[in-house]
């Protein structure tokens, strides 16, 4: 989990020239409480910075931090201890000699050389906005407290994966699991009403299921096996896109990767298995296998470019994301279809369906023209893969239920 943050100095711990000392205050108790959870805050400059004070007198900002913090881990560029940020080299220096691994650190910053610093080292982006935006890129925070509150709640508040299946080039993982209604996870209700409400009407909290989900990917490490990120499409050809795009957007120019927003493309209307299952009919594979394909040309990140050629192929990893994961169908073809490129693909929910097992394609098919629509087929074999024998982390539902209603009730604790 996470051990370190890197802080660039200018606009985050202070506005160069001016003194705005109820911000100041409410950094410090920002750097104050990273220290108490046991995470070390690190500082980093490409010249020494220096206070003056209005007696004509002068101090060192490393000395000003260790009056308030006690002794401090502070890089100064130009002083010979750290390579020149935005390079790659200035991050790689820091979490050698912090003896972190890459997803062991977050970078917070505000300006455009921060966050080419951070996309340069492959560390998430904490963008500090409270003295300004000056750049769109990462992920905003508007307060100290708001970055305090993502780290308690979100990086520090899931250990493991609740439900995991790995086996050989089968790989699907769930954060929770998903009920309203069971007796057995009541402790579920809370968030998975918000989760459902999130993903199918619009309401809910995408800020809150986003941050979550791009968190998890990026400390659990599934960050560096990874090349790009996509998710699967709503059930009809004109469905919104996915409430947590921006999430994954974000998260993909962190690391350097991209996020394809319509690389799965829905080209006919799928039944949607929970009306089915209501109405007493079975939904199979072949409802999502007959009704997507991939495109050529997917849009990179969030913008209007596109890619002249098809950007998978052997060697390369898609994570692919959906919301809940229910029997593993909508996984399935998704996995089909990329897999057809020689890609591989990592399978990605935000919660998992109690008590369903996950119906696995096999033998592996191959989808011969993985970019146009395909016919109905032969029937597919399916592996049924067990509900409670993928169960990662039984404490899953409590550890997710306690840090959603922290996130949305969070205020900093007494004497911080």
């Amino acid at each position: 989990m996470l051990r370190g943050v890197i802080f660039s100095l200018r606009d985050v711990l202070i506005r160069a020239g001016q003194a705005d000392m109820e911000l100041w205050r409410e950094t410090l108790r920002l750097l104050r409480y990273l220290k108490s959870r046991g995470v070390e805050p690190v500082f980093v400059s490409n010249e020494p910075w220096s206070v003056g004070f209005p007696d004509g007198t002068s101090k060192t900002f490393k000395a000003l931090l260790e009056d308030e913090l006690g002794a401090v881990t502070y890089y100064v560029a130009m002083e010979g201890t750290m390579p020149f940020k935005p390079t790659a080299a200035a991050m790689e220096y820091v979490l050698r000699e912090k003896g972190w691994q890459r997803h062991e650190a977050v970078f917070v910053g505000n300006s455009e050389i921060d966050m080419r610093t951070a996309s340069n080292g492959g560390l998430m982006f904490l963008n500090a906005t409270w003295h300004g935006v000056a750049n769109p890129y990462g992920f905003q925070f508007t307060s100290p407290l708001d970055i305090a509150r993502f780290i308690d709640c979100l990086c520090l508040g899931l250990n493991d994966w609740f439900w995991a299946l790995n086996d050989d080039d089968l790989r699907v993982y769930a954060m929770a699991p998903f009920s309203t209604m069971s007796s057995g996870y009541l402790r579920a209700h809370a968030y998975s009403a918000n989760a459902r409400a999130t993903a199918k009407d619009g309401a809910g909290d995408a800020t809150f299921w986003g941050r979550l989900l791009a968190a998890r990917v990026y400390f659990s490490g599934l960050a560096d096996e990874i090349d790009y990120i996509t998710a699967y499409p709503g059930h009809s050809p004109d469905s919104a896109p996915t409430v947590i795009a921006d999430a994954l957007s974000i998260l993909a120019g962190s690391l350097r990767k991209f996020y394809l927003p319509d690389l799965i493309v829905r080209h006919t209307k799928a039944q949607k298995s929970q009306a089915a299952r209501k109405d007493g009919k079975a939904v199979d594979v072949l409802n999502q296998l007959t009704t997507i394909h991939l495109r050529t040309d997917p849009r990179k990140n969030l913008t209007d470019n596109r890619y002249r050629h098809p950007p998978l192929k052997r060697g390369k990893t898609v994570l692919l994301v959906d919301d809940i994961c229910t029997q593993g169908n909508s996984f399935e073809a998704g996995r089909a279809f990329i897999n057809s490129t020689g890609a591989r693909t990592i399978c990605l929910s935000w919660l998992k369906t109690i008590n369903t097992d996950y119906r696995a394609i096999s033998p592996r098919i191959k989808i011969r023209l993985p970019f146009k629509p395909t016919g109905p087929g032969p029937d597919v074999g399916i592996v049924p893969y067990g509900y409670q024998a993928a169960i990662v982390s039984h404490a899953a539902q409590v550890d997710l239920a306690e840090l959603y209603q922290r996130y949305f009730n969070w205020a900093w604790p007494a004497g911080i």
